[in-house]
């Protein structure tokens, strides 16, 4: 048990030292260090003194919660850190640390064993599942081809090994040796993903592009047969978006879109992430939208805001206030009262 406990430690060391060189500036990143922190508590807690053993548990208890707020960080568009999925991931550690100094799960009972310790676990459940969910979510709309595919294979590692880890632990259904293998097994797994993706890919960090625009000079590797191509894929997504106002189109995906410009859909992910540095679809749509909408609302100050909604591609008033409220902070009510 010590020999595996030193393999799973040095694992997942191996690990840190590459995100804390490389990434540590990020807030993702920071999140994965300390989620590393909660798997090693997880090791260590065995082989430690009886006096030391109830603060690994509340540090390893902190697991699910970080891996949802890794997975927030780096997948969701709009991480949700105020909502009632941040409350149960900050409910599912802190009750069971509260109710540890009252006595074990087995010495609780009835309502203290219920809110310190069945209902958290329940929550740690949700919280795993919801992290799971917002790597499907956003996955079909991230537009970073080499991130969609690291970042999705390391996180469902960590998904699918955070949930064995949490169901052993809660029911105990497993045992200790297969958890450590487990953990050691994504260790090495992450490891090995982040070694591939040295620019950052994995935790969500791209660097800025050299055409950020459609009229910035093309780059000087590039050959001039690739600049014209590439300047003949701006011109007819531009047409086609700036122009014919195809953002419009009600239920707008990036296959559509790549069909309409004649492109093969990782050439359309690309050319949207490089030439105007979005690296979510629906940002890029959401804006082309928006803009038209701002100007309407200034302009048009008698035209009804659902009709403008519907006008420019939303199909209920609610989702263009949300998306209207994300782009400017403003509401559409707000934003006209303050224009006229």
């Amino acid at each position: 048990m010590l020999l595996l406990t030193g393999f799973s430690l040095g694992c997942i060391v191996l690990v840190f030292i590459i995100i804390a060189r490389d990434f540590w500036q990020y807030s993702v990143a920071k999140a994965f260090l300390l989620m590393m922190l909660s798997a090693s508590a997880l090791l260590v807690r065995p082989h430690l003194g009886i006096e030391y053993r109830w603060l690994a548990s509340d540090i390893m208890t902190m697991l699910p919660a970080l891996f949802w707020l890794v997975c927030q960080l780096a997948f969701a568009r709009r991480p949700q850190l105020r909502s009632i999925w941040a409350v149960l991931a900050v409910y599912s550690f802190v009750a069971p640390a509260i109710t540890r100094s009252f006595g074990s799960p087995l010495e609780s009972s009835g309502m203290l064993n219920l809110l310190g310790w069945r209902i958290p676990q329940y929550c740690e459940y949700l919280v795993l599942l919801n992290g799971l969910w917002a790597i499907v979510a956003s996955w079909s709309d991230d537009l970073v081809d080499s991130r969609r595919k690291f970042r999705v294979a390391m996180l469902a590692t960590l998904g699918s090994t955070g949930l064995w880890v949490t169901i052993s632990l809660n029911t105990g259904f497993g045992d200790s040796s297969s958890i450590f293998i487990a953990v050691a097994l994504c260790s090495l797994v992450v490891g090995f993903l982040l070694l591939q993706g040295r620019e950052g890919v994995l935790l969500g960090v791209q660097r800025e592009p050299e055409l950020k625009t459609a009229s910035a000079a093309m780059p000087d590797t590039i050959e001039t047969k690739q600049k014209n191509e590439l300047k003949q894929h701006v011109a007819t997504l531009e047409k086609v978006m700036d122009d014919e106002k195809y953002y419009r189109t009600e239920k707008l995906t990036l296959s559509m879109l790549a069909a309409e410009i004649g492109l093969p859909e990782y050439k359309t992910r690309a050319l949207i992430n490089q030439t105007f540095n979005y690296r979510n679809f629906n940002d890029y749509v959401n804006q082309l939208r928006i803009e038209e909408a701002s100007d309407r609302l200034a302009e048009e100050p008698k035209t009804p805001i659902q009709n403008i909604a519907l006008d420019v591609g939303y199909r209920t008033l609610s989702s263009f206030n949300r998306a209207f409220k994300e782009n400017t902070d403003q509401t559409p009510t707000e934003f006209r009262n303050a224009k006229i």
